[in-house]
This record gives C-alpha cells, sequence and structure tokens, in this order.
C-alpha cells in the first residue's frame, strides 16, 4: 500500500516565489511600455552622446507620448492638451540629450493630473 505523497519542502515557496518574478516583471514591462525607445534610439544616442534634439523632434516625440498618455487617461485629455500648448520646447531641447528624456519629462510633469 502506498501512503499519500508529502508536499515537497521549498515547493511552495519557489511557486510564490515564480509569481512574485513575474508579477514584477509585468509591472515592469508596463513601466517600459510609458518610456518605449526604438532599438535604433539607443543605438543613435550610444554613438552620439553630444548630439542635441532638434525642435521639430522635441515637437513631434511631445505630441505624440502626450496623444499616447490621452488614450490610457481620456478623462485628462482636456489638461494634457494645455500642458502641451504651454510646454516651452526650445527650453526642453536644452534640458535633454533623447527622446526618451522628453518622454521622462512630461511623464513627470503631468503626474500631478495622474494622482488627482
Amino acid at each position: 500500500m502506498v501512503d499519500s505523497i508529502g508536499s515537497v519542502p521549498g515547493t511552495s515557496s519557489t511557486t510564490s516565489s515564480k509569481i512574485e518574478e513575474e508579477e514584477k516583471k509585468k509591472k515592469q514591462n508596463e513601466e517600459e511600455g510609458l518610456f518605449s525607445v526604438d532599438k535604433q534610439e539607443n543605438q543613435n544616442n550610444s554613438q552620439n552622446t553630444n548630439t542635441t534634439i532638434t525642435e521639430d523632434t522635441a515637437r513631434t516625440t511631445a505630441l505624440n507620448y502626450i496623444s499616447s498618455l490621452k488614450a490610457q487617461y481620456p478623462q485628462l485629455a482636456a489638461k494634457l492638451d494645455t500642458y502641451y500648448t504651454n510646454l516651452d520646447i526650445s527650453s526642453l531641447c536644452q534640458d535633454v540629450a533623447s527622446t526618451s528624456d522628453i518622454k521622462a519629462y512630461i511623464y513627470c510633469e503631468t503626474q500631478s493630473f495622474l494622482n488627482q
């Protein structure tokens, strides 16, 4: 006669560790989605660290990123539009080194909208 097999020591902690890792990866992927950057941009930035962002690039990047935020948070569309119209693109260009910096800047600036 075979007795029932007991639980193997350490399996429940291994399972919960895997679940925690998956949850962390999922959250990280969601956050990275807000700051998604093309591989080509990363290669260009690593090769040319002294390049400056043009106003056209900054304006396009800001507008695209704000559009993606409006898609995620439609209730904030009016505030995001107002933020974009008041955004000083020329000073933004002086403060950033890449398009991902523009996205990070806008994300930080608009956090107060998201927390209301």
